[in-house]
């Protein structure tokens, strides 16, 4: 029972009222004391005037906004806010927690003392967990708790003992150490990390974990965040001082700023390094991390106006993979500078400008520095049930070049492109809308000759269904693709008459050449077709729970298949979910991956995933598990057998996670299998 200031008037209400002279008062029978939101039943209150002190020597109940609380007696000084209740029984109000203490008691109005204190948000009858201490101080004005020789039970066995430990009152952060986590694998053994949060200043704070690895040694984590009213960042910082499997000491760092300059101005910086090409393969905890080939690092400048935005930036790469050759790392970009601009002319037509400057450097090969502009003017005729878009550009590539036989080189040529497409809508069965959206796009660039250009970050564009209606094959700059060819494609929906969702869509489409294709990138020889692959999409949506999608590109004039993909998710109204991913790439990738989490009743769950390579014949991950979530706590057990590197070397790994809930969790588990979990 929290004191509060006497600021609004005191109600008591009772069937019997005694105040006989020189003797307390006497309150009995349905006896219910209200001030403001806190109430107080019992059967007898006893009130003494002169030395207000208050005695309740019969069971009560006492609640308000935060606390339901009933006690077998209490007494209560109301000049000083100091008091006692004896076997006390509290929930909290809007929270599952819930617990008892032999006594509390009111040392001062801002400090409470609780003897043989217990916590937890299971059933208080049959608790399957509970935080218990001898003694647990409440500091109220500064939103401190301390507890002694405190101990976590679980299922009656103690789990964690601390003879002294701290803990915040409010959701305001607090230094202390957090709870553990441990996991278990083949090549590493035994892994475990305890966490101390510092929190040094309301916008910042830190968090140092000891981690030990037992066949590699201790390892520290730092990570220092802070928050200002026009900046904010992170640092990480990991340290293995003399790993005793590599023989060497690891490290990775890495630092993230956001800052806003000025209104429209912001600037960002993300710099990334680690102490050797295996840090992820080694300390990584999945396949992403294993498979990273390049650190970025970079810095930027962005700011923006009413018609234009101006990027600036900087960035650096340190190679991972072994396998790229020095002449085929990327090429720092020091600086590189990207400005965008237009707007309406009046009477639909509107004027755009792309462009960018950019300086190449590499250790090895050709560097130097590229202007790229490209301005255009499209003039658009928009009407219901159609569109016509006309678009003309120039665009002009300039290069001053180091370390090849000409100190410069350059191309200009015209882009010229028509979009245009209808759209048609009849109504369907069960209220419903059908759509067909018929499109056209011709594209003419004529051919230059590019072969005396250099490549510094130009790739073939992914071909896919938006790759229709673009007017390069090519990223980057350093080659534009010659063009005379149209695009034709069809739409079709079927909406919801009610909201306007997407049940059902498809789309398919196909470009048709006029002439060869002649620029191309190093190595590759003049493309001779006639006509693109046949690209198709499909996503249906039948219900909120079931979604599935497919693509397609399927190449006609060899009859065979260069692009699929196809997925389907399920999540039902209980823990059941499902996930179905297949992609594949000619000579690239073909991979299925298959996730579920199978409920096998409404507290026991069975997950499991399997990523396979059709390509390698090769299982990349299997992993395989136990859930059991009960109203107060989650036990998970994971196993999970994975590709650690691109060599195909394997690593096991056991995880145990313990979540008890309205607490933390103890153990951890290897990756979320679905991102939007129940």
């Amino acid at each position: 029972m929290t004191p509060r200031e006497p600021v609004a008037e005191t109600q008591i209400m009772a069937a019997d009222y005694r105040a006989p002279a020189g003797q307390p008062v006497r309150f009995a029978g349905d006896v219910r004391l209200m001030q403001l939101d806190q109430l107080l039943e019992t059967d007898e209150l006893l009130y003494d005037p002169e030395s207000r002190l208050v005695d309740i020597p019969v069971w009560l109940r006492y609640t308000d906004a935060l606390i339901q609380l009933e006690a077998a007696r209490a007494h209560y000084d109301v000049a000083d806010g100091t008091g006692q209740f004896e076997e006390v029984i509290y929930r909290l109000v809007g929270h599952d927690g819930s617990g008892s203490a032999d006594t509390v008691a009111m040392i001062e109005p801002t400090l409470a003392r609780l003897e043989q204190f217990g916590f937890t948000t299971c059933d208080p009858d049959r608790p399957d967990w509970q935080l218990k201490a001898a003694r647990v101080d409440l500091a109220l004005d500064r939103g401190v708790g301390t507890a002694r020789h405190a101990r976590l039970e679980f299922k009656g066995v103690p789990i964690l003992y601390s003879p002294w430990m701290t803990f915040p009152l409010t959701d305001d952060r607090k230094s202390g150490f957090l709870y553990p986590r441990f996991g278990r694998s083949g090549s590493d053994g035994f892994d475990v990390s305890v966490p101390w949060y510092w929190n040094i200043a309301p916008n910042q704070d830190a968090t140092f974990t000891g981690r030990w690895i037992e066949k590699r040694g201790n390892m520290l984590d730092t990570e220092y965040r802070f928050l200002g009213e026009r900046q904010r960042g992170q640092l990480d910082l990991e340290i293995l001082p003399n790993d005793r499997r590599a023989g060497s000491t690891r490290h990775y760092g890495q630092f993230d700023y956001r800052a806003r300059l000025a209104p429209r101005w912001s600037a960002r910086a993300d710099f990334r390094r680690a102490s050797d090409d295996d840090y992820f393969i080694d300390l990584g905890s999945d396949l992403v991390d294993s498979s990273v080939q390049f650190l970025r690092s970079v810095a930027s400048i962005r700011g923006s106006g009413r018609d234009w935005t101006l990027d600036v930036l900087a960035d650096d790469f340190q190679v991972l993979d072994a396998n790229v050759a020095e002449g085929r790392e990327p090429y720092r970009r020091l600086p590189r500078a990207v400005f965008v601009a237009g707007r309406p002319l009046g009477g639909g037509v509107e004027w755009h400008l792309d462009s960018e400057f950019v300086h190449f450097d590499r250790d090895a090969g050709v560097t130097g520095t590229r202007l790229d502009v490209h301005p255009s003017l499209r003039y658009e005729l928009l009407a219901p049930g159609w569109f016509v878009r006309p678009e003309l550009g120039l665009r002009t590539t300039r290069y001053a070049l180091s370390g090849a036989d000409t100190g410069s080189a350059g191309r200009t040529l015209p882009i010229a492109s028509v979009d245009a497409g209808l759209m048609f809508e009849r109504a369907a069965a069960a209220g419903r809308t059908q759509t067909l959206e018929p499109r056209v796009y011709y594209l003419y660039v004529p051919f230059r000759d590019q072969d005396d250009l250099p490549d510094f970050d130009t790739r073939d564009l992914t071909f896919g269904f938006s790759q229709l209606f673009h007017h390069n094959r090519f990223t980057g700059a350093d080659r534009q693709g010659d063009a005379n060819q149209v695009a034709m494609a069809v739409t079709s929906r079927l909406l919801d008459a009610t909201d306007g969702r997407s049940l059902l869509e498809g789309s398919l489409g196909q470009i048709i050449h006029f002439r060869d294709r002649r620029v191309q990138l190093p190595g590759r020889d003049m493309e001779r077709r006639s006509r693109s692959a046949t690209v198709a999409e499909v996503a249906w949506r039948p219900s909120k729970s079931l979604a599935a999608t497919a693509g397609l590109q399927w190449d006609t004039e060899n009859s065979e298949t260069e692009v699929a993909r196809l997925g389907l998710s399920y999540r039902g109204k209980n823990a059941g979910q499902a996930a179905l991913g297949y992609r594949m790439r000619r000579d690239q990738v073909d991979q299925a991956d298959v996730r579920v989490r199978y409920p096998v009743n409404e507290r026991f769950n069975l997950i499991g995933r399997v990523l396979y390579s059709f390509e390698d014949d090769d299982t990349l991950e299997v992993l395989g598990g136990v859930e059991y979530e009960s109203c107060c706590w989650a036990l998970r057990l994971t196993g999970r057998d994975y590709v650690r590197d691109r060599e195909g070397e394997r690593q096991t790994s056991v995880f145990l996670e313990l979540e008890l809930r309205g607490l933390a969790s103890l153990g951890r588990m290897p990756y979320e299998l679905f991102r939007d979990r129940p």
